[in-house]
């Protein structure tokens, strides 16, 4: 099995306090052929300097202002010399194995484009926080195992996954020159289900393998933001994501549900009195109506030059159908945390 030489980009923005377990784990991995690369999108903690002093062999790029997670990243790849690519989130920590385990994953088939861990919840270690995205009809995702055991036999063996999660991902290179890695356009949330579907309209699979687990504080950086832009972010960009990349067929039969779920939401945060955040969802639509030349000179370039496989080829087998309790916990029981 070949060893590749693993880039792993690493995006901070004001994550001083995250950052001594997420790199000591990072130092502590067995896997020697890579290098660090820790982007910092003009922070204004001591991240920079912290990481200079105690992390010596990490290399640091400095961003002039905050270009998001989306841009951040983009700025590493560009940077990056391995022949794969691993987005790492500051608020994990990392198994020994973690390059070894996704390294081997990935190279175990040509037509394996990029693979995600099994990422759970920390410090309450006992939930799943990701083990991959399905898609549903209506345009949402269904995080399959979320909050369950993840010592269930159900959630330890390697399947195809529609979206891998940001936390942490690890992308042949290849492929990534092919599709692009995050439009910058995202800012931040929703960009990973973008990326995945060019990867899989590119003829390439995405594989979940429970081989090595990395740990996920969750919403650190997020915290710090006002919760109507990550909805206003959110919603914008799922509704992209699918006008660039979905087929006109299932465009027309995801668009309508998608549009009736936001409007829903409104309605529904509106009776909660978050008038912001009902807000930031018509300002969502309102963004992609503004912007949608924008969008289909991207969707143009998505389905001439990326685009190698139909819709059905992945999206049948990847689809998942679920009971109207998921829906109900999305909108009350779930309504205030970060979507996806």
């Amino acid at each position: 099995m070949r060893k590749p030489f693993i880039s792993v980009i690493i995006v901070n923005w004001n994550g001083r306090r995250l950052l001594e377990e997420c790199l000591t784990s990072l130092s502590e991995v067995s896997y020697s052929n890579k290098e660090i690369l820790f982007v910092d999108n003009a922070s204004l903690d001591s991240s920079v300097s912290y990481v200079r002093k105690n992390f010596p062999n990490v290399k640091i790029i400095q961003n002039a202002k905050n270009l998001g997670f989306a841009g951040g990243n983009d700025v590493g790849f560009e940077k990056a010399s391995g022949d794969a690519i691993l987005i790492l989130n500051t608020d994990t920590i990392v198994e020994k194995n973690l390059l070894d385990a996704l390294g081997d994953t990935l190279y175990s088939a040509n037509n394996i484009g990029a693979v995600q861990p099994k990422i759970v919840m920390y410090p309450q270690t006992n939930f799943i926080d990701s083990i991959g995205s399905f898609f549903l009809i209506n345009g949402d995702l269904y995080h399959y195992g979320r909050e369950k055991d993840p010592g269930l036999s159900i959630y330890n063996k390697e399947m195809d996954i529609f979206s891998a999660k940001g936390a942490c991902i690890l992308f042949r290179r290849e492929v990534l020159e092919k599709t692009g890695l995050f439009d910058k356009d995202y800012f931040a949330y929703f960009e990973d289900t973008d990326l995945s579907m060019r990867i899989w309209l590119s003829g390439y699979r995405i594989i979940y393998t429970p081989k090595t687990t990395v740990y996920h504080k969750g919403g650190a950086t997020a915290k710090k933001v006002v919760p109507s832009y990550i909805q206003f972010h959110s919603y914008k960009n799922r509704l992209c994501t699918y006008i660039k990349n979905l087929s006109f067929k299932y465009l027309c039969r995801v668009m309508p549900l998608t549009i009736i779920i936001y409007e829903s939401a409104c309605i529904l945060y509106l009776a909660k009195r978050k008038l912001d955040i009902s807000w930031a969802i018509q300002k969502a639509i309102f963004w992609n109506i503004m912007h949608i030349k924008q969008t289909l000179q991207k969707r143009k370039h998505i389905q001439r030059k990326i685009r190698v496989v139909k819709d059905d080829s992945f999206l049948r087998r990847l689809t998942r159908r679920v009971r109207l309790s998921y829906y109900y916990y999305q909108f009350f029981g779930g309504i205030e945390r970060y979507r996806d």
